[in-house]
Order: structure tokens, then C-alpha cells, then sequence
């Protein structure tokens, strides 16, 4: 009875992860420009029959009109299963999958789509893999990771870059005083000059005359 546990948690439990999914990024030169982006399967050493993953992005940055932008890529000879899901925002789910060919698939480009891509200028939006599953020929769940990918626009050539103020020191040799606008270099002040020796001639001869005063 334990073994037979034992089995049948096996079976519905997936094996940990050793495939991967990963999506491409792209970079276009303009706001508004379609960037292709592909998933690619790595199958660790597994056998993989199928695979099932959502994309999921950010749709103020980029747009996916349909699913028919997304195709069936790479040597595999599977077909693509994929969908538009109305009751997500913004999310793509893509199946590779065949009834008739369960050979395992090779390491490679699952199935690749074409977004338009709307950052600002100099900006990424990140297109996530979520939801990421696998099987082997004979029905059963592999572990699966996914890696993310971005869809860029190129910086404008033309844009003014910011100014860049040279930071004020606060403090410097030969500062009389400071404000706002850092420390004022200047030369000694005339009183300051003029007080110095005035005041060590006055000491010098006090001195002077405590020491030849004649003694009571």
C-alpha cells in the first residue's frame, strides 16, 4: 500500500526543474516598430514532448494585435497552439504540442511572435514567461523554469541630454567666509592685516618692560 503511495505521488508531482524556457529580447529604433521575440527550449537531458507557457507583459509599453503574430519556429516539426486569453490582461498562451508525434524535441526555438513595440525612447519593458510546463512522451510533468525577456527602444540621437552642475565645494583653503554659493576666495582683510602686528609690537614691549623693571 505505501509503495503504491509512494508511486502515485510521484507520477502527479513534477520532477525538479531541469528544462528551461527562455525569451529572447529585442531593440528597436523606434517607438511604434514591430521586434520579433522567440521562446527556446532547454531540455537538461530530458526527454520533452510538449511544452505550455503564458507571456505576459506590460501593456502600455507593448502591444500583441492578435495570435496570429505568433508562429511555430525552430527543427521541431510541432505545431503551435496559442491564444490570446480574454479573461488576462495582456497575456499570450502558446502550446507546442502534437497528437500524432510525441518524439522527444531538441534543444531550440519553440515558437517565436511579433510585437509592436510602444516604450519611450531609451526605455524596456519586460515580456515575463509565467505558467512555464513540460511533459515527456508519456504524459508526465517535467519541471520547468522560464526565463524572462525585454523589448527595448534605442535612445533618441537627438535628445538634448541634461545638464550637469558641477557641485559647489563647501570648503576650500584660503576661504574667508561662505553662502549659499560656496566660499568667497579672497586676500587678508585690511583690519585683520593691520592688527597683527599692532597687537604683537604692544606685547613685545610689555614684555620688555616687565623684565628691565627695577626691583623695589
Amino acid at each position: 500500500m505505501r509503495a503504491t503511495l509512494a508511486l502515485l505521488l510521484l507520477l502527479a508531482n513534477p520532477a525538479a526543474a531541469a528544462v528551461s524556457l527562455t525569451l529572447s529580447s529585442a531593440s528597436v529604433p523606434n517607438s511604434g516598430d514591430d521586434a520579433t521575440v522567440c521562446v527556446a527550449l532547454a531540455t537538461g537531458g530530458e526527454d520533452v514532448a510538449g511544452t505550455q507557457n503564458d507571456l505576459v507583459w506590460d501593456g502600455r509599453c507593448a502591444t500583441l494585435p492578435d495570435g496570429d503574430r505568433c508562429y511555430a519556429a525552430g527543427t521541431h516539426g510541432k505545431g503551435l497552439q496559442g491564444m490570446l486569453l480574454g479573461n488576462r490582461d495582456f497575456t499570450y498562451r502558446g502550446l507546442i504540442l502534437s497528437l500524432t508525434d510525441v518524439d522527444p524535441i531538441d534543444d531550440g526555438v519553440l515558437y517565436c511572435c511579433s510585437f509592436i513595440v510602444e516604450a519611450d525612447p531609451g526605455q524596456c519593458c519586460a515580456v515575463k514567461i509565467v505558467g512555464a510546463e513540460a511533459s515527456d512522451p508519456r504524459g508526465h510533468a517535467l519541471g520547468v523554469t522560464g526565463t524572462s525577456g525585454k523589448l527595448c527602444v534605442a535612445a533618441d540621437p537627438n535628445a538634448t541630454p541634461a545638464s550637469t552642475r558641477t557641485p559647489t565645494p563647501t570648503q576650500c583653503a584660503g576661504c574667508v567666509g561662505s553662502s549659499g554659493d560656496g566660499c568667497h576666495i579672497t586676500g587678508p582683510s585690511p583690519a585683520a592685516g593691520a592688527g597683527w602686528p599692532l597687537a604683537g609690537a604692544a606685547a613685545l614691549a610689555l614684555l620688555r618692560r616687565r623684565r628691565f623693571r627695577s626691583p623695589r
